[in-house]
């Protein structure tokens, strides 16, 4: 439903039962459930809920991909300058944080239910992120949003890029470099079916034994920040040249004579620059995807993402500053970054690590690239879970995504997720590259849920700001006034850049550098809402009606959503005949 505000029978908010309602709100639910044409959804039991500790993995395990290890060098050949590619980071980071507090304000405000006994509206979360919040600011036409973002998510919303990027990453640690020349038949199916079994052994994970899949994100949110506590501590130590026994070139890298000069002089680059940071920080909204399963909201949504995305903002930070100090900027160009700080670092004091220092960076990136499979299956599913229940998906795939094996799991949704993510595996075998499969797919998800969708929810939070007047949003939403204004105009304008940017054909020095054509990103994801939209046209030919019946208990003085039953039947509708 799109209603800026829910009737609630406040009847249904009792604390007699084990999930908090009495046994006329049971026997409902129980009817319901053996009813064909009803879903019924459950929050997960309280040991099943996801606390602090999972919260803040599930946005590391996100956030922290093999971006770190590949972007670094890209920046340094676009700007050419060690002052430049810092001051990119920095505004990565300022940019991220702005949307993060952009996210929060929507996750604690959105949707706000009426108690049909007064004229109280709560708030209560819910799983779905942006999907949420766009039909809440676009109410009108119908359905357009629900379609628009549906449909999108849910043919490009899969860890199928991921995936991919793990078995390349797999293959070239193993000794067949996928990343440097062409690839051959061989290496290439092989590279595409380690992606198939990897999504297919996730989506069993996550769909037979939720409480693993969790313990398992929160282990890789771990490791990878042990990894990147690992570089940060050999960077440092490398000052004064005693322990790997060279003088660093932290002093011509970052001395402030030095910093800037011989800068890159087309503005290509720098615009090229900025667009691999944008998407080398995205993640930080996962939580939002996942809100109605955390344990105590109000209070842990709100900290634990506020701490994961400024841990991982002065992580990178630090990781740069520590490559800066090990490895010369020409060498940053001319090769990868990670590889060389390895080389200077642990291949100074062991033979293996000098003669291996490629496997040990792709073993790191593959680790990163699986770990991102793990968690964006888990939260992608929730999000195609809510989607589904809307009622927009046609009636296989809507009934599957909505009726889940039990309450801890949406197996359904997860099925659908795994289908959607081999379909677009398969649509990359005419690829020859699997890096350049990667790099399209990734790129199309980036642009038109990353950036196109949220420069929408920000644009929205403006208006809500400035016509406060009509939506009162400022005693709708907890958020400071100044804060939100300033952080909505961050985020707008740095999605706003990358949608434009990757309009702009190469110049210079950078044409012919890309594998595919310049265009192709952008057309493909404009092409995929475009018969988004085209697929909600086919909604005036039908009438869907949902009815969405929350029930409600009290934890920790706060109404808490336990269990939601949805209605919905699609209706051809009869044509209109005159009578002559």
């Amino acid at each position: 439903m799109t209603q800026d505000d829910y009737n609630v029978n406040v009847q249904q908010q009792d604390d007699d039962s084990v999930i908090g309602l009495d046994e006329d709100d049971l026997a409902i639910i129980q009817d319901a459930e053996n009813d064909s044409t009803k879903v019924v959804t459950k929050l997960p039991a309280r040991p099943y809920q996801l606390g602090y500790i999972s919260v803040f993995c599930i946005i590391i395990n996100k956030m922290i991909g093999t971006g770190i290890f590949d972007t670094p060098s890209s920046i340094m050949y676009d700007t050419h300058s060690v002052g430049f590619t810092l001051i990119f980071w920095l505004l990565g980071s300022i940019a991220t944080l702005a949307g993060t507090f952009v996210f929060i304000e929507y996750g604690l405000t959105i949707p706000r239910w009426q108690l049909s006994s007064s004229d109280t509206k709560i708030f209560t979360p819910r799983s779905g992120g942006e999907f949420n919040y766009l039909n809440y600011l676009l109410k009108t036409p119908k359905f357009f949003a629900s379609c628009v973002y549906g449909v999108t998510f849910v043919l490009i919303g899969n860890a199928a890029a991921n995936a991919l990027s793990f078995a390349a990453h797999v293959v070239t640690a193993s000794g067949d470099d996928v990343y440097h020349g062409a690839s051959s038949e061989k290496v290439s199916n092989t590279v595409r079916g380690i992606a198939v079994a990897t999504m297919t052994a996730v989506c069993l994970l996550h769909g037979i034994w939720r409480r693993a899949g969790i313990w398992v994100n929160n282990m890789f949110a771990i490791f990878k920040l042990l990894m990147l506590l690992i570089i940060i501590i050999l960077g440092f130590m490398s000052i004064g040249g005693k322990v790997f026994d060279t003088p660093p070139p932290v002093s011509d890298n970052l001395s402030p004579s030095n910093s800037f000069k011989n800068a890159q002089t087309d503005a290509y680059g720098y615009a090229e620059a900025y667009l691999s940071i944008v998407f080398t920080f995205g993640g930080f909204n996962q939580a939002n995807y996942i809100l109605g399963e955390v344990k105590n909201p109000k209070k842990i949504f709100r900290s634990a993402t506020l701490l994961a995305v400024s841990t991982v903002c002065v992580s990178y930070m630090l990781v740069n500053i520590a490559y800066m100090i090990v490895v010369p900027a020409s060498s940053q160009m001319n090769g990868n970054v990670a590889e060389q700080f390895i080389l200077l670092t642990l291949g100074r004091v062991s033979p293996y690590g000098k003669a291996h220092s490629a496997q040990i960076l792709n073993a790191f990136m593959a680790f990163s690239s699986l770990g991102n499979v793990i968690v964006s299956t888990y939260t992608a599913a929730r999000v195609k879970q809510e989607i589904a229940k809307e009622g927009i998906l046609p009636f296989v795939l809507g009934d599957s995504a909505r009726r889940g094996w039990h309450e801890k799991t949406p197996l359904g949704a997860l099925i659908l997720h795994w289908f959607f993510a081999l379909l677009i595996i398969f649509c990359t075998w005419g690829v020859s590259s699997p890096v350049t499969a990667y790099t399209i797919v990734f790129g199309i998800y980036s642009y038109t849920i990353d950036a196109f969708m949220s420069v929408i929810i920000g644009i929205g939070l403006l208006a809500l700001r400035f016509w406060s007047s009509k939506t009162h949003w400022h005693l709708k939403s907890p958020a400071n006034g100044i804060i939100s204004i300033v952080s909505a105009f961050i985020f707008v304008i740095a999605n706003l850049f990358p949608i434009i940017a990757l309009w702009i054909p190469p110049s210079g020095e950078f044409k012919g550098l890309q594998r595919y054509p310049w265009y192709l990103v952008p057309t493909i994801g404009l092409l995929l809402m475009l018969s988004a939209v085209f697929y909600w046209v086919g909604f005036v030919a039908v009438e869907l009606r949902v009815e969405r019946s929350p029930f409600f208990h009290t934890e920790h003085g706060e109404p808490v959503q336990v269990a939601e039953v949805v209605a919905f039947d699609w209706v051809i509708k009869e044509p209109a005949y005159r009578d002559d």
